[in-house]
């Protein structure tokens, strides 16, 4: 079996829906009157991820945003079947990337692989300056009454040829931490969440280079770039996609992180959810044409 020859990524549930957003190379973006409905905007993420080789077509479904009523809304909306979904991956155990995840199953009606980080299952609050909001938990008895086929793990896993899931992120960089506030609850004990349960989607399209789809980037983007290059071999980043979490770093985390991505030659730089307002507009004006914010509907086509 040879590598993906295409992947395209559309985004079914995102932070921001804008519907002048221009089209670039890359990235086609949703056009009012051409859709089977309006989208809707809400605080999540949910991408639907389409991997073809040859006549050879499988689909992902990456998240599913806060609740399930704005991504099966924005599906139909797209012209988008529960049944055309192979399988599921969660990126990590937070509600706005697992709200949808028990309706989507109960709406699709049948069995489907469901792949995460064993972490997930556990009991996770965050600690603000407001107080304690939370605790969330996933529960795996539900899912898997559902229709979901569990496959925890938290190592690599390769789900075809050129396509992984990263596991667990080694934090390698100086300036990439952990979320402030983020908190646990293992055998009763809580404790401070290093988000060890985060793994991205890594699709390796050969002499074009690598697209990385990360969910929140938790572990740090660069950090996520520079793993997804260590286990596939591949050194070439032909698109970054997903929440990147800098709304509340440093100013100097947010330019070393956008040194990162630049440094990293990527074609694309396909950012939202999470990213945050003043890192989106200050990728788009250090990284020029390469950078596209994502909006609802966006979808990014990359080919080998």
């Amino acid at each position: 079996m040879s590598l993906p020859e295409e992947v395209s990524v559309t985004a079914v549930v995102d932070n921001y829906l804008d519907v002048f957003e221009p089209s670039t190379p890359l990235v086609e973006r949703a056009v009012p009157g051409k859709l089977k409905g309006f989208l809707l905007a809400g605080h999540g993420l949910a991408y639907l991820v389409d991997i073809s080789q040859g006549e050879n077509k499988f689909s992902l479904l990456m998240d599913t945003g806060n609740a399930f009523e704005p991504l099966k809304h924005n599906m139909e909306a797209l012209g988008r079947t529960p049944s055309e979904v192979d399988a599921l991956f969660l990126s990590h155990g937070h509600p706005d990337h697992y709200g949808g995840l028990l309706g989507f199953l109960e709406w699709r009606g049948t069995g489907l692989p469901m792949y995460c980080h064993p972490d997930v299952f556990w009991p996770k609050y965050l600690m603000t300056p407001r107080g304690k909001v939370g605790p969330w938990k996933l529960e795996r008895d539900k899912l898997e009454t559902a229709g979901a086929e569990v496959h925890s793990n938290a190592e690599v896993q390769q789900l075809g040829e050129g396509v992984y899931l990263t596991g667990e992120i080694p934090r390698r960089t100086d300036f990439e931490g952990p979320m402030p506030g983020a908190k646990i609850i293992k055998d009763g004990e809580d404790m401070d969440d290093p988000l060890v349960d985060e793994q991205a989607l890594v699709v390796d399209l050969g002499e074009k280079g690598l697209v990385v789809i990360s969910g929140c980037s938790h572990p740090g983007i660069v950090n996520t770039i520079h793993y997804a290059q260590e286990i596939t071999g591949n050194t070439r980043i032909y698109a970054v996609i997903g929440g990147l979490h800098l709304a509340q770093v440093s100013e100097e985390v947010l330019a070393k992180t956008i040194a990162g991505i630049k440094d990293s030659g990527t074609q694309l730089a396909l950012t939202g959810h999470c990213t945050g307002f003043r890192p989106n507009t200050r990728m788009s004006q250090e990284l020029g044409s390469t950078y596209a914010v994502s909006c609802v509907g966006s979808i990014a086509t990359l080919t080998a």
